[in-house]
C-alpha cells in the first residue's frame, strides 16, 4: 500500500489560523495598502481555506505584523491631566531655579560659570520624574534579587 507522506504545507488550517489572516487583512486594509474589493475577496478566501498553503498567499504581498512587546517591558503610557500639571509644575521650578541661580551668578561677577551644576541636577530631575510618569517604578534587577534573597532567609 503506498500511503501520501503529509507535507507541512498539506496540513488543514484551524480556526484560529484563518481568523489570524483575516485580522492581518483587515489591518492592511485600514492602513490603506488594500481596496475594499481585495479585502472582501481576501477575506472570503482566507474564510473558505481549507489548508495553511491557502493562506500564505492572502497575505504573502503584507508587511509582517509588528513583533509583540516584550513581557516586563511595558511600553510608555499615556498622560493623564494630573501628570502632565505634576511635569508642568516641575519644568517651571527646575526653569525659576536656572533663572535664580544665574542672576545670582551675574550679580557677584564671578569669571566660573559655577550655576551649571545645580541647572544639570535640576534638569536631571526633571528628566527621572518625566520617566517615572511615563513608564512607572520598577526597581533594578540587582534590587529585586536583594529583596528576593532577603525574603528567603
Amino acid at each position: 500500500m503506498d500511503e501520501k507522506l503529509i507535507t507541512r504545507t498539506d496540513i488543514r488550517a484551524s480556526d484560529a489560523e484563518r481568523e489570524l489572516t483575516a485580522e492581518r487583512i483587515r489591518e492592511a486594509a485600514t492602513e490603506g495598502r488594500l481596496t475594499m474589493a481585495e479585502l472582501e475577496d481576501r477575506l472570503s478566501s482566507a474564510y473558505a481555506a481549507r489548508m495553511r498553503q491557502e493562506l500564505d498567499p492572502l497575505v504573502a504581498d503584507l508587511p509582517s505584523p509588528a513583533p509583540p512587546a516584550q513581557p516586563g517591558r511595558p511600553g510608555p503610557r499615556r498622560l493623564d491631566s494630573w501628570d502632565r500639571v505634576a511635569l508642568g509644575v516641575h519644568a517651571v521650578l527646575v526653569l525659576a531655579l536656572a533663572v535664580a541661580v544665574i542672576s545670582r551668578w551675574a550679580a557677584t561677577g564671578m569669571v566660573y560659570f559655577w550655576p551649571v551644576f545645580p541647572i544639570f541636577w535640576a534638569l536631571v530631575s526633571l528628566a527621572v520624574h518625566a520617566r517615572l510618569r511615563l513608564f512607572g517604578f520598577r526597581p533594578p534587577r540587582w534590587w529585586q534579587a536583594e529583596q528576593a534573597a532577603g525574603n528567603s532567609r
